[in-house]
């Protein structure tokens, strides 16, 4: 059942950040970036509940198959500017206050979008990587996604003019949390260019953790340093789903801290909570943190 925002409730809260001066950590997820534009996958306007069919690339389809990468780069192509543009929302906003006003000792997030950085969070850690950067598979150089962007559009010129043509007439294509986007029917993926890495012709692929893929050892540690550093643990905006978050609410548990899940929608981690608020995060957060300031 929906959890009402009462002022008794924003108490309560402001009372948890109190009592672990300034040794809470935050967990979050795609739900935090919804209300900057950014859909997620399983909330109640997600991809998996709208489009029943959707299936996502996977990690070892990236890094095997040709036909898999044209795919990804084309959709990509498209779909990655919209999430270039969005723009921190009240919740990283309110994040990045509570650890400057010293109630929150750090952030780690599973989205991939850089909004939390954005806002100003410093100590966050970015648990599946981040849509900014690509990497060469096989020397591992780096190279900032948006001249990776530019390396695509001279690749391929038609796809840029159809782009500009979108732009023109303000239509947007359909979009994926991951920068994914469904294509128009006159444009084919097996017609799609990418470039290859100039030091050893390797292929790319985003610094993030696709499906099936695994996060990194030293990210892994660092997530449980992170959490036996705290006091206890605020889950904003993520059902959970994936391991490598879960993991982090059973770690805290096994140690005995208090978890507080904000979160409208059933997670795998609310028999885990101390508090469950079946409520949305920028209800909560942003004021939390202006009663924290005053």
């Amino acid at each position: 059942a929906h959890t009402p925002v009462t002022a008794a409730l924003l108490e309560t809260v402001c009372d948890f950040f109190r009592r672990h001066q300034g040794r809470v950590l935050g967990l979050t997820g795609a739900g935090v970036s919804v209300p900057s534009g950014i859909p997620d996958y399983r909330g109640a306007h997600g991809t998996y509940r709208v489009h029943g069919e959707y299936t996502p690339i996977l990690h070892h389809e990236l890094v095997t198959q040709h036909a898999s990468r044209q795919r990804y780069w084309a959709r990509s192509f498209f779909g990655i500017r919209p999430a270039f543009r969005a723009e921190p929302n009240g919740i990283h906003r309110a994040f990045a206050e509570l650890e400057a006003i010293q109630y929150l000792h750090g952030l780690i997030t599973q989205n991939v979008d850089g909004l939390h950085l954005q806002a100003g969070s410093r100590n966050v850690l970015e648990l599946h990587g981040t849509l900014k950067r690509v990497q060469c598979l096989g020397c591992g150089s780096l190279e900032s996604r948006d001249e990776f962007q530019r390396r695509l559009e001279r690749l391929n010129p038609q796809w840029a003019e159809f782009w500009r043509q979108m732009v023109r007439s303000g239509e947007e294509p359909q979009r994926r949390p991951d920068g994914d986007v469904d294509l128009p029917p006159n444009l084919q993926y097996g017609s799609f260019k990418y470039p290859q890495c100039p030091h050893c012709h390797g292929h790319y692929m985003p610094t993030v953790v696709f499906f099936g893929g695994n996060v990194a050892d030293a990210v892994r540690s660092r997530s449980y340093r992170m959490v036996d550093e705290s006091a206890a643990l605020l889950v904003c905006g993520t059902s959970l789903a994936t391991f490598s978050a879960y993991r982090l609410v059973r770690h805290a548990r096994e140690q005995g801290k208090e978890v507080v899940i904000v979160n409208y929608g059933e997670t795998r981690g609310d028999g885990d909570a101390t508090l469950k608020l079946e409520t949305a995060a920028e209800d909560v957060l942003p004021p939390v943190a202006a009663k924290l300031r005053s």
